[in-house]
């Protein structure tokens, strides 16, 4: 007897997509250049729980904490590397493992709304999605926050369609974990509330969700009362962060083909645009004509995306990457359109053509991307091991090129310049410092000392900046005053320059 065709594509597909989901987010893994906030995490991980939690919560002038994040992931990635170790790759695979377990779960929620096909679908857009691509490769919390959302997500929707206690309870543990994960969490509950508020058949469960929520303020208790307020008040004090603009709103249309990592491509920007809004006025224009349960999906994509816009033009927090959840979510209302949106066949195929053209040039640029704040790193260590000698200075005009150099060479000595007090680049409180061990100098005088010779580390584009605004790069004009360029080596857009003192 044969075994049905359509069967054994559907096990090929069941197999094939998530072996394709991670050898995408394998790609280049292990010689990606680490860069800042990479490399922070890392370095913070590696300290004991007492160390992170002191280096997090402890006061700071004009403000009631010292960072601004969590620590459930720093934890996690402790634990983590004490089991692989602590290289860039070791770290970063946990990002893939969360990853995978997102792709699973969004996968079978869509298959629970829509039927086997359209989680098909939505498994295989989640698998090359260039936006949870780029953050299933980053030592950051970012995948950390996809699987807590997706995770909440579920729970919530078989809570409020089931009423079963087990769901109640798994969206108030998941819940509190998105919190815990990252502060902007919260825009995301905000959309679940939304979205239960706007069905009327959901409304006889409402007494239910707030007693779920009430359990997860309980869980996240303990950081809201004592942490949450003095980190707002990190925030308040001015981020670096800015007031986003309508082109916030434009880049949140490219959800599905965008990596919110690095700068796109002009003509991905171009295709990426088109394509993507030509998918969300289809998709509003049927689920205008039918009632589906697409419209959830819609909901719980762009609502968290539109508050956290309007709520930044009081208070600028908007973070794309925050918002990575909702642009999962989306996916699945994208997937319902392809498969049951009742397109014609012609129509289907031009749009998952150019939707894969768009994915395949992001992607693309991401895997190959080398520059700000991600130049090759690893080279330019390379370079000063084998020029610096003893008695130089190797001074770092900031904490962007320090902290990667510093984890791929601990023994490279160096220094780095201290951001101006109470700027908005001014994000590594003392406390932080502290607890790392690692310490800025206040200024080049003092970094250089009695020094003859001085590597100076600097991205072009803080000189490029500089020019723009009319003003001397401080690091550089007290030095063309005193030295002498000796040599210098680019890495794309980061210098290694060597001063050499002049003698009278």
């Amino acid at each position: 007897m044969r075994d049905n065709p359509r069967r054994v594509s559907f096990w090929r597909c069941f197999f094939l997509i998530p072996l394709g989901a991670f050898l995408m987010r394998m790609v280049s893994l292990p010689i990606r250049p680490l860069w800042y906030d990479e490399a922070f995490a890392l370095l913070y991980s590696s300290l004991t729980p007492e160390r992170m939690i002191y280096g997090t919560v402890t006061p700071v002038e004009a403000a009631g904490a010292a960072d601004v994040h969590p620590l459930l992931y720093y934890f996690l990635l402790h634990g983590w590397m004490k089991m692989v170790g602590q290289s860039p790759f070791a770290a970063r695979f946990l990002s893939v493992i969360l990853g995978m377990i997102t792709v699973a779960l969004l996968w079978r929620l869509a298959k629970w709304c829509f039927g086997a096909r359209t989680g098909l679908v939505v498994g295989l857009l989640m698998a090359v999605n260039p936006f949870h691509v780029a953050y299933s490769q980053e030592a950051r919390m970012y995948a950390l926050l996809g699987l807590t959302g997706v995770t909440s997500a579920c729970c919530l929707l078989r809570a409020l369609e089931e009423n079963r206690r087990r769901w109640w309870a798994g969206y108030a543990c998941a819940a509190a974990l998105m919190l815990y994960a990252h502060n902007l969490g919260a825009f995301i509950l905000l959309g679940f509330h939304v979205l239960a508020l706007s069905c009327h058949c959901w409304w006889r469960r409402l007494p239910t969700l707030v007693l779920a929520d009430v359990g997860a303020l309980v869980l996240f208790g303990p950081w809201l009362v004592g942490v949450l307020p003095g980190q707002l008040g990190f925030v308040d004090r001015g981020y670096w962060l800015s007031r986003p603009g309508p082109e916030a709103l434009v880049r949140a249309v490219m959800w599905p083909i965008l990596t919110f990592y690095e700068p796109p491509v002009q003509w991905v920007l171009a295709l990426g645009f088109f394509v993507s809004l030509a998918m969300l006025a289809l998709l509003l224009k049927r689920i205008w004509s039918i009632e589906t349960r697409a419209r959830w999906f819609l909901l719980l994509g762009y609502v968290p995306m539109l508050a956290l816009f309007g709520f930044s033009q009081w208070k600028p927090i908007y973070l794309e990457r925050a918002l990575l959840p909702a642009a999962l979510l989306y996916l699945v209302a994208v997937g319902w359109l392809l498969v049951r949106g009742g397109l014609p066949y012609p129509l289907r195929m031009i749009l998952a053509v150019l939707l894969a053209s768009g994915t395949i040039g992001s992607l693309w640029s991401h895997y190959t991307y080398a520059r700000f704040p991600r130049p090759p790193f690893r080279e330019a260590v390379t370079y000063l091991e084998q020029r610096v000698e003893p008695g130089d200075a190797v001074v770092h005009t900031n904490k962007l090129t320090y902290f990667p150099m510093h984890v791929y060479a601990p023994g490279l000595s160096g220094e780095f310049l201290a951001d101006v007090p109470g700027s908005p680049q001014d994000t590594l409180a003392q406390p932080t410092q502290r607890a790392l061990g690692i310490h800025a100098t206040a200024t080049i005088s003092q970094a250089v000392g009695a020094a003859d010779r001085v590597w100076l580390i600097v991205f072009s584009r803080e000189i490029e900046e500089a020019q723009a605004l009319g003003v001397d790069h401080h690091a550089l004009n007290w030095l063309e005053k005193r030295f002498a360029i000796e040599d210098q080596k680019r890495f794309n857009d980061l210098r290694a320059v060597l001063y050499c003192r002049e003698r009278p």
